[in-house]
């Protein structure tokens, strides 16, 4: 196969993805809006752009299947894929080798799984890796003669250089290189190198990748892990310079230098340095740029195939917030939303992942949820009963119909005998409920479009320069409406389309452009509720303190409270001590609810009463799609969930209301009183989907 060489430059300039294509992504009157447009800048045609046509609502079930070839378990003495990280034992080949085997793959489609993740490229490379990807390969035939599809997972940046040598003996050119000029590698695995995407070179050693990939193996898709890049080499220094000199033209008012031929990446994170600020931008280009042209290859060389790598998410559990991926949906088919936060009550307060499903909404992509189980000490363990897993899928349903997953399902856990997870008794009842129930009852989620009009907004650089007052601020609030209000996450693209029926919190953004300052004063002159908060825009986008309020007179219009405290901000010793956020419900959220039920003058889009007054424990959330609307209601506390009422809109749904659940043997019809509200039953378990028929 012939190699493709391309130049990697950098014309966008450095708030390319706020508008343009970016805002095109998302700016859709549903979830999905188009999804059909082309990178600003890039010449791609239309055909290669769309999303491939299974990807969508209610249609993915999905499961690890292995993401890591054997040889990576023997050389780290640790897997991620074992449950208990102990991946050198005499018993790991006989799991390993039966996770590939027909009777794995038959329990799985018979639960109703039809889309995996397995091993195709760690890194070790296409002479090393051969005689698994040929394994990968059978056992994507396999699949599909099941009905499942395969996505095949690639390393992005890391590349194991004592068996890449062989092939790539310049290896070293295309390594990351730290401040001093070290080898970059992946953590403590100094065997596992880090390359760096501006170099054409490795590129193209990548897209010979997913040529063997697609064409030989036949696998639905590339995965991409690993898409990290921080590097001070001499090359990605004049790059950075050659960006800064084509996005800065006074580079004397803002950084104080007549020029930039003599700039030096900066050695650490600064959010007040400007040089590390235009840093973070340099990066997002160049990740997006690469990404795309991925993108573009991958539905080139097989249509159909899709891209999947990861939304750009702000972590609970990533002390700062560093931005690195567009905040866009138009370099993926699919987000892949990994986080620490399977569901769970931790110390009394709620652990949701729900923030990670809203973002692939709010770019107007179908997300893939890999996500662990954290304890207080921050530790990563294997649920140890079905609860966790249940409300784990039951999130995935409850925002629209994301890939319904079980990220845990093959891991080996503590047996020795070759089994998985999910073979075991209660975790395997857990996978056939969900797993089944999604695929018996996709028209809940098929075209599913968000009717919540309580929109939480994300600004990208206060997010970026100021995490510990912007995320801290939007985490409370959103702690506080998701057990009581449907809420959206609202991004740059959004404003525009904010009206009376809307209601915008905008919770301590500290960083707004001039431009986003305007987009929230004319979304309140259209009539759409504005709660402002603490400093926002207090700052610039970079992150320069202003001498005036821009939002001054927009705070006065009727539509708008300005509260000078952010009501959703919360202590976070974590992570004042170093380490990470902690979701935590705001001692004011019953304030929160109150403000945001008086601004929205057309009623809210779905709303859930009962649960504990503080920390109800519930979830509450509404689409439209073909022919009605459901609504989705999840219950993490134990026992039954008794007094739980659901009202939502005349003009988010109509008709009569049924409700169906995983835990129930068949649908039940409900009835309205005539204030709206419907009495939930005790008996529908952890998830309940109210299906309105008009």
């Amino acid at each position: 196969m012939t190699e493709e060489k391309t130049e990697v430059g950098f014309p966008f300039p450095r708030r390319a993805f706020l508008r343009g294509a970016a805002f095109a992504a998302v700016a859709g009157p549903g979830w999905l809006g188009s999804r059909a447009v082309a990178a600003s800048g890039t010449a791609v045609e239309a055909a290669s752009a769309q999303v491939p046509e299974w990807i969508a609502p209610g249609k993915l079930r999905w499961v690890w299947a292995l993401w890591e070839p054997f040889a990576l378990y023997r050389r780290g003495g640790y897997g991620a894929g074992i449950g208990d990280g102990h991946a050198t034992g005499h018993w790991v080949r006989r799991w390993y080798d039966r996770m590939h085997g027909g009777e794995i793959l038959d329990k799985l489609a018979a639960a109703g799984v039809n889309l995996v993740t397995t091993h195709f490229y760690k890194g070790f490379g296409l002479k090393a890796e051969a005689e698994e990807m040929a394994r990968a390969a059978d056992f994507t035939r396999r699949a599909h003669a099941r009905g499942i599809r395969v996505l095949g997972y690639h390393q992005f940046s890391t590349v194991v250089y004592e068996t890449m040598l062989d092939e790539v003996p310049n290896l070293e050119e295309w390594i990351q290189r730290g401040p001093d000029g070290s080898l970059k590698t992946y953590g403590s695995a100094s065997w596992r190198w880090s390359a760096c995407p501006t170099h054409d070179d490795f590129i193209a050693y990548l897209k010979r990748v997913v040529d063997r990939c697609l064409l030989e193996a036949d696998m639905d898709g590339v995965e991409f892990d690993g898409t990290s890049y921080e590097c001070w080499c001499p090359r990605c220094t004049e790059l950075f310079c050659e960006y800064l000199a084509k996005n800065n033209s006074d580079p004397l008012d803002r950084f104080g230098l007549p020029h930039f031929r003599h700039v030096r990446i900066p050695p650490v994170r600064d959010a007040r340095d400007p040089l590390w600020q235009e840093w973070s931008r340099f990066r997002i280009d160049v990740m997006g740029r690469r990404l795309r042209e991925m993108r573009e290859y991958v539905h080139r060389k097989k249509p159909g195939a899709a891209m999947v790598t990861y939304e750009d998410c702000a972590r609970l559990w990533r002390k700062d917030r560093t931005r690195l991926l567009p905040d866009a949906g138009d370099y993926l088919d699919m987000a892949v939303a990994e986080s620490h936060e399977m569901p769970q009550v931790l110390n009394g307060q709620l652990v949701t992942k729900i923030r990670h499903l809203k973002e692939g909404t709010a770019i107007g992509q179908i997300a893939l949820s890999t996500d662990w189980i954290t304890t207080v000490s921050g530790k990563i363990e294997l649920p140890n009963n079905a609860k966790p897993v249940e409300l784990d899928m039951a999130e995935c349903l409850a925002c629209g119909g994301h890939v319904c997953t079980a990220t845990w399902a093959l891991r080996s856990g503590d047996r020795r005998d070759g089994s998985a997870f999910f073979e075991q008794p209660e975790f395997h009842a857990a996978l056939k409920r969900y797993m089944g129930f999604s695929r018996d009852h996709e028209a809940l989620y098929v075209g599913s479009r968000p009717c919540a009009n309580i929109w939480v907004y994300h600004d990208p650089w206060s997010l970026a320069f100021d995490h510990d007052t912007a995320y801290n601020s939007v985490l409370g609030m959103e702690q506080a409406l998701l057990g009581r209000i449907a809420y959206r996450v609202a991004k740059p693209a959004h404003l525009s389309d904010l009206g009376s029926r809307d209601v915008l919190i905008v919770a301590s953004q500290t960083c707004l452009s001039d431009e986003i300052c305007a987009a929230i004063g004319a979304a309140a002159a259209r009539g759409c509720g504005v709660l402002v908060t603490g400093p926002t825009a207090a700052y610039d986008q970079d992150f320069r303190e202003r001498d005036a309020d821009p939002l001054a007179a927009v705070k006065t219009h009727p539509r708008v409270r300005y509260l000078q405290k952010c009501p959703g901000r919360t202590p976070q010793p974590d992570y004042s001590a170093g380490k990470w956020m902690r979701a935590t419900m705001p001692a004011a959220s019953a304030g929160i609810l109150k403000i945001v039920r008086g601004l929205a003058g057309e009623g809210l889009a779905a709303e859930l009463e009962g649960g504990d007054a503080l920390q109800p424990l519930t979830f509450v959330d509404v689409y439209r799609q073909g022919q009605g609307s459901t609504a989705h209601v999840i219950w993490y506390g134990d026992g039954e969930p008794k007094d739980l009422r659901l009202r939502v809109a005349p003009w988010a749904a109509t008709g009569t209301a049924t409700l169906h659940s995983p835990h129930l043997a068949g649908p039940m019809a409900l009835s309205r009183g005539d204030d709206g509200w419907i009495a939930l039953p005790t008996t529908f378990g952890r998830y309940a989907a109210v299906h309105f028929a008009g």
